[in-house]
């Protein structure tokens, strides 16, 4: 077995590399864009000039040095942030295993923070409501997080 610590972050990063697999896949089939890493980077690097979580104009914000990567490791950091919790939920305080349904059920679960955090930190609204499209921003959401929480879900379960 694994060292804990190691074990949770090969998962999260295992697990974000199949969501931008996913990703791509789904913008060479269906053409839906992939996140825009570029901006959570500039929310991120804004944050410690502004003060604020919420920046609602961030997509019209002056580009910062390095924002791309930030965002790359921002979005990398997250999903390492996941593996935290799903770990402490599979080990510490056992409410998943490592099935399919569970990692459904962690996906449907996590795709609060995007529409319940950052959405709104980022001036598109509550499950996007100040978007052009909003059942489609949340659809993706949702899809997007089903995949990356049966990833991550297997991902421990293989580690552990």
């Amino acid at each position: 077995m694994e060292h804990p610590l190691s074990s949770i972050l090969l998962a999260g990063i295992a697990s974000c590399l199949v969501l931008d697999l996913w990703q791509q896949i789904l913008k060479r089939t269906a053409g839906i864009p992939t996140a825009n890493w570029a901006v959570v980077g500039r929310w991120y690097l804004r944050l410690w000039i502004v003060k604020s979580m919420y920046q609602p104009t961030i997509d019209a914000a002056p580009r910062q040095s390095n924002e791309l990567r930030v965002g790359w490791l921002v979005h990398y950091g997250v999903s390492v942030g996941y593996a935290v919790v799903l770990y402490t939920l599979m080990v510490v305080v056992p409410v998943f295993k490592p099935t399919l349904i569970d990692g459904l059920i962690f996906g449907a679960l996590s795709v609060a923070v995007p529409w319940f955090y950052f959405m709104p930190c980022m001036g598109k609204g509550v499950m996007a409501s100040r978007t052009p499209t909003p059942v489609k921003a949340c659809c993706i959401a949702l899809a997007n997080h089903l995949v990356y929480g049966v990833a991550l879900v297997f991902a421990l379960g293989l580690g552990m």
